[in-house]
């Protein structure tokens, strides 16, 4: 009796062992299935990311292009405004000296020397620079224009990533501000970067090339001034430091 017992007992425990071995394999089926289906899943959310990193640096182009010509289109208005202003003050005084043939004549004349200006107010501008340089008023000379590219700044200051990191990271809501601006192929911390690596002298070149008078635009001006003001902050910071 013992005998036929013990071959029963281990003829239920190979029947369990089957049993499960049936259930794990199921499980391992059903696991496989759901580790093909996530990884496919997983592909498509990549690629559905990359199109979306895309999609965002096209969006960043056109923003910097739209904020570009609102600037653009703001200085015609501008301009427009003015020259329509300085019309209705012309036909008020036109009916004022219509009686005075000699105001009448100065009249005219100073039109149009106010026309040619505002026509050529950037060869205007240039003039006065260049009669202020050969006044002998012993002005600092400016040097010639510096190359600002960032392969430049870090030949000049050989630690300008970690300089443009710590901009970054202290100046976060001045670089959230001006991300989408770029001039000359640097964003407002690596302008920062440029003038602490060449100084004053940069400074100048970009106010002269980004002037709103000069072919610039006040939003571009913003971003050099406030470039400046970090740049001196930096600077003022190590030179405590030191």
């Amino acid at each position: 009796m013992k005998l036929v017992e013990a071959v029963d007992q281990i003829k239920y425990q190979l029947q369990e062992i089957q049993t499960k071995e049936q259930v794990n394999q199921q499980e391992q089926t059903a696991i496989a299935n759901n580790i093909e289906r996530l990884e496919a899943e997983l592909k498509r959310l990549e690629a559905e990311l990359q199109q979306q990193y895309q999609r965002q640096s096209k969006l960043d182009q056109e923003a910097i292009e739209l904020c570009r010509q609102s600037e653009e289109l703001s200085n015609k208005l501008d301009k427009l405004e003015k020259i329509e202003a300085l019309s209705q003050e012309y036909k008020t005084l036109q009916l004022e000296f219509k009686d005075n043939q000699d105001l009448l004549n100065t009249l005219y004349s100073s039109i149009s020397t106010i026309n040619a200006e505002d026509i050529n107010s950037n060869h205007h501008v240039k003039g006065l620079e260049t009669q202020t340089q050969d006044s002998g008023d012993h002005q600092e000379a400016e040097p010639n224009d510096l190359d600002l590219d960032i392969d430049h700044i870090k030949s000049i200051l050989p630690d300008a990533e970690k300089i443009y990191q710590q901009l970054v990271a202290h100046h976060l809501d001045e670089y959230h501000t001006y991300q989408n601006l770029i001039i000359d192929g640097l964003d407002l911390i690596w302008c920062s970067v440029a003038f602490i690596a060449f100084g004053r002298s940069s400074y100048r070149q970009m106010s002269r090339k980004y002037h709103p008078d000069l072919e610039g635009s006040q939003r571009a001006m913003q971003l050099i001034n406030t470039a400046w003001e970090i740049a001196q902050e930096y600077s003022q910071e190590n030179s405590c430091a030191n």
